[in-house]
């Protein structure tokens, strides 16, 4: 459930007429906590002000857990088509079905899931999904009238606390690791090259990542415990080795062809909801949180809270947009098939942390990714796409930092304290890195979720998702954790076309629409 936390602490309330540095930076925390809990924020006005962190209450979401019910309407309107989920997949799916009679249903008062794009002072940022180099997420974006803005951008690498630019395309023979060290690199991006990945997908998704670094520099591995966590929420241990080879193809800027816009790929999701709603408005609910999912003999019956009010519709099709922690809880009767594999996938809780600055701390790449140990594992330049070439300082500024953390600290995040702790060590962190940031800094923006990522471990690509995938009568499955490989937006866009043209189908075809029997059909 998304929501800020507006107020000072009563330590920066109190503060001095001179304050400390920290204590006039402003934090504000906000982020989707209840993910795992579909019961909406309506229903939790009773609980206290101390147990609504995140707008989750225990009590409730036990119930849920438990397979509690809840008592639902009759059906009171009928659908050809709706849609659980209003992330990236989700809106594809509704972009895609948009000639059809569908309702999308998002418990969230915003769409976009991973990809949500807010600002500061008129200067956007992100607080998740930065940059794409999918030529078909490219040739969505014009065809929804985006104009695409590339990147340019090798990504930098801090090392030892020192900048180092373009980082895999040289720049590590001239950073401060030994000469043994550099040689490692090299020889570990050539060999990755060699690997035929789609030919050997089965054999390198059985392993761990680890498996294949254990040959190289260890320095490697602590490049990929923090870049993993960034970009497919695992380090070495708990990647997919298909995951991690694959990267060294487009990984920190080497795929040339990637695009981002100032606030990042949030600004797609708007692009998408706009125009869906130019094709018909009043589709698109926001703050509607589905509970119930259930085959109907040749109906889908989908039950959803919106105002605190229970509202029930029927639908000929279901695409079920989101997480799999989520659907496995709210589709009645799932088969044993699809229970186990949706139970097997894991997700990773992460902080992004906007640091809002009112001058330039740094303008040298885009994306500026650091090894373990570090709390940050990268940041970009917010604004790169449009003021790259701007050579003047005296101008706002903001850096999006990453914080994935492991999935041991997902209870934290509950925290206020804990989040404002982290956003701390954040700008302490650029005040080592560059030298009087913490003096430009005047606002930090802590965005949490608490399953953001699923984790690409060994067989999820090839095992997990593709029983994951399979539809269950007229119910389909869209979300990247669909697709298996990595969660960002051109998986999302893969699984939600698929899902859609799934539907399509199911409309079409009666003989489909009158039994679960048909989830033995293979999604592709």
């Amino acid at each position: 459930m998304e929501y800020e936390n507006h107020d000072r602490s009563a330590e920066e309330q109190t503060a001095a007429e001179n304050p400390t540095r920290r204590e006039a930076i402003k934090f504000l925390i906000g982020g989707a906590m209840a993910a795992a809990c579909p019961v909406p924020a309506a229903l939790l006005a009773a609980a206290p002000a101390q147990t609504r962190v995140g707008s989750e209450s225990n009590e409730i979401c036990h119930k849920v857990r438990d397979g509690s019910t809840f008592k639902l309407p009759p059906p009171s309107a009928e659908y050809d088509v709706v849609i659980v989920g209003g992330g990236p997949s989700g809106l594809v799916a509704a972009h895609d079905l948009r000639d059809v009679n569908f309702l999308l249903l998002e418990k969230e008062p915003r769409l976009g899931g991973n990809a949500i794009s807010e600002q500061w002072r008129g200067h956007w940022y992100s607080t998740g999904a930065a940059y794409n180099g999918d030529s078909h997420l490219e040739a969505l974006c014009r065809e929804i009238g985006m104009e695409i803005r590339t990147i340019d951008s090798i990504d930098a690498a801090i090392i030892h606390d020192q900048v180092v630019p373009e980082f895999w395309t040289g720049g590590y023979w001239k950073c401060a690791y030994s000469q043994n060290t550099k040689k490692s690199f090299e020889k570990f991006l050539k060999d990755m090259r060699a690997i035929d990945v789609e030919e050997q997908a089965e054999k390198l998704d059985a392993i761990s990542f680890a498996e294949i670094l254990k040959d190289y520099a260890p320095e490697l591995k602590l490049y990929f415990d923090n870049y993993g966590p960034n970009n497919w929420g695992a380090d070495v241990e708990n990647t997919s080795a298909f995951v991690g080879v694959q990267s060294t193809r487009w990984m920190a800027g080497l795929e040339t062809r990637r695009f981002t816009w100032s606030g990042g790929l949030g600004r797609i999701s708007l692009a998408l909801e706009d125009n869906i709603n130019r094709a018909g408005a009043g589709r698109l609910r926001k703050g509607a949180t589905v509970v119930r999912v259930e085959q109907k003999a040749s109906r889908i019956q989908v039950s959803y809270l919106e105002e605190g009010q229970a509202v029930t519709v029927t639908a000929k099709a279901v695409v079920a947009a989101c997480p799999k922690f989520i659907a496995k809880k709210i589709i009645a009767e799932l088969d044993a098939d699809h229970l186990e594999a949706m139970g097997k996938m894991r997700y990773q809780p992460y902080l992004v942390v906007n640091v809002c600055c009112r001058e330039v701390v740094y303008n040298g790449s885009f994306d500026t990714d650091i090894p373990a140990p570090s709390l940050i594992v990268d940041f970009n330049v917010a604004d790169w796409s449009e003021e790259r070439h701007n050579q003047e300082t005296r101008r706002p500024q903001v850096l999006t930092c990453y914080v994935p953390r492991p999935e041991r600290e997902r209870a934290l995040f509950l925290s206020d304290d804990y989040c404002k702790q982290m956003g701390e060590k954040v700008v302490e962190q650029l005040e080592v890195w560059f030298p009087g940031a913490r003096g430009k800094v005047e606002e930090v923006r802590i965005y949490r979720r608490g399953h953001a990522m699923f984790v690409s471990a060994p067989g999820v690509t090839t095992q997990l998702a593709p029983r994951i995938r399979k539809p269950f009568g007229n119910i389909f499955f869209a979300h990247s954790d669909a697709e298996g490989d990595i969660t960002d937006f051109s998986s999302a866009l893969q699984a939600g076309r698929r899902a859609a043209r799934e539907a399509k189908n199911a409309l079409g075809h009666a003989a489909l629409r009158s039994s679960p029997v048909a989830a033995a059909m293979p999604a592709r």
